[in-house]
């Protein structure tokens, strides 16, 4: 299990290589929902999302032998475009596998930093199936997207300067796909003010790791269908289910179109592009979670890398 002396090391390491995003109070949320609701932009993150913060951090960690070997890794979109930026600042070869429909502004953001990129399956768990058998033909090192303790370490660092920010919070609510940024966030906040409460949040259409959460033992799903490429998992990792099980305090499932309310919500009201799976934690407070009055609450708003095409069907489409 992942402890803050893990997430405070990963910090260090990422000191200089990452962007401190900001924690910023939402007026209008706020008298929207009659609490205090702040916003961890990591949409303003160096690759658009989180996810450069785990992938830093466990590529930092290699050997001189493994970096010679180069990385490979599955991934929707975000984790292959942070792996990718993460070999170019250490001079390795990456080799990303992605679904055979990515998003195609994070695919072109990929093969920019120079990694190969692959495609194969029809989401993130074919893909990830023949990266593994990849790997073994070539030797080079799997960076996972979410279930390796150096890459939840690096998620963690949000959790570290959420409340550095902001001590003050109540609540965190959090986006979840596999469970490695919420196992990281839960392991951070919690050793920093234990009566903090953490919030899960996924799609209807990709619900294992909630599933899983209810149920108390790991759930896998045949087969996902989510808007949000980045809560598109079909099971949790085994670190990531007990790091929530003991860390998660409730989780909500909100639909594709309630995403889509949010996504337009934070453009609209609080010129904040954010991509569907960002946006997951602000549908959680618009349509499932009820906070007490003044609860002083944090939103993850996890990355902006929405395609373009979306973000115009959606403005175009809906008054």
């Amino acid at each position: 299990m992942i402890d803050i002396e893990n997430i405070r090391a990963a910090g260090r390491v990422l000191k200089d290589l990452i962007v401190k995003t900001p924690t910023v109070f939402s007026p209008v949320l706020s008298e929207q929902t009659n609490a205090q609701i702040f916003l961890k932009l990591e949409n303003l993150q160096l690759t658009g999302a989180f996810k450069i913060r785990g992938a830093l951090n466990k590529i930092s960690k290699l050997t001189i032998s493994e970096r010679k070997r180069g990385v490979i890794t599955a991934s929707s979109g975000n984790h292959g475009l942070a792996v990718s930026y993460g070999a170019k600042v250490f001079n390795l070869e990456a080799i990303v596998y992605v679904p055979e429909n990515p998003n195609p502004e994070k695919l072109a953001a990929i093969k920019a930093l120079g990694a190969k990129v692959i495609r194969a399956g029809k989401d993130y768990e074919e893909a990830y199936g023949k990266a593994i058998e990849s790997q073994r033909k070539t030797g080079a090192v799997f960076i996972h997207a979410f279930d390796d303790p150096a890459i939840i370490a690096g998620q963690g660092t949000i959790g570290l300067e959420v409340l550095q920010d902001h001590p003050e919070l109540d609540t965190l609510i959090v986006p979840v796909g596999g469970g490695g940024l919420i196992s990281g966030i839960g392991a951070a906040a919690k050793a920093m003010k234990q009566e903090i409460k953490i919030v899960g949040v996924q799609s209807t259409g990709a619900s294992a790791v909630y599933e899983s959460w209810r149920r108390r033992r790991i759930v896998k799903k045949k087969s996902v269908e989510t808007i949000a490429d980045g809560l598109a998992s079909r099971q949790p990792g085994d670190l990531t289910f007990r790091m929530i099980q003991k860390y998660v305090d409730e989780m909500f499932l909100v639909t594709d179109s309630q995403i889509c309310q949010a996504i337009l919500f934070l453009a609209r009201k609080l010129h904040i592009i954010a991509e569907p799976s960002a946006a997951a934690s602000l549908a959680a407070l618009l349509f499932k979670y009820k906070p007490r009055v003044k609860e002083k609450i944090g939103l993850i708003v996890s990355g902006g890398n929405i395609s373009s095409e979306l973000l115009n069907r959606l403005v175009t489409s809906r008054p």
